[in-house]
């Protein structure tokens, strides 16, 4: 049986109006502040936006992108509005991303690696269970510094390859090399 306040379209089910209050208040913070500091307000977001029965999957790619317009869909048709979907982008029209950039993005990557594998090794205390083999840290979650976009340039020149779940890696022949 279904709920009564949901429907089959791209609707939500109504939320309580202190629930609409904070969902509001939590937006104009995201949208006031620049996205250096906006993080504890998106996972806040997150929160209420869970809170109010928001779809996860959609809520996920909305958070994680940390989309300011699809956050900005998802709040009108908790309000009750009617919103137009997202336009579709056409992936042939590859994005121009300054190379000074994608270089500098590169070379964070691989430093957080090269840093988490020294953090890894230097650990005094292993499992006597493991083997004593050590483990290798061989993918990441990109640092969240850089827009998506520039991983997915990266990706494409072949830089770096993705290990899915948000996880890239250098490519084999790129691990040592420099830009």
């Amino acid at each position: 049986m279904r709920c009564a306040s949901t429907t089959r379209n791209n609707t939500v089910p109504q939320p309580s109006p202190q629930l609409l209050t904070e969902i509001d208040a939590k937006f104009a913070a995201i949208g006031a502040c620049d996205a250096a500091t906006a993080g504890p307000h998106w996972g806040a977001m997150h929160k209420l936006l869970l809170k109010a029965k928001v779809d996860s999957t959609s809520l996920l790619r909305v958070i994680g992108a940390r989309d300011i317009d699809a956050l900005t869909r998802v709040v009108a048709r908790l309000h009750g509005e009617k919103v137009e979907p997202a336009p579709i982008e056409s992936a042939a029209a590859p994005v121009a991303i300054d190379p000074v950039l994608l270089q500098t993005a590169l070379k964070t990557f691989r430093r957080r690696i090269k840093f988490s594998q020294l953090d890894a090794e230097s650990k005094l205390a292993r499992s006597p269970l493991s083997g004593g083999s050590s483990r290798t840290i061989n993918s990441m979650v990109p640092p969240r510094e850089y827009p998506l976009e520039v991983w997915d340039a990266l990706v494409q020149l072949g830089k770096l390859r993705r290990e899915g779940q948000g996880f890239y890696a250098l490519t084999d022949d790129n691990s040592q090399a420099h830009w």
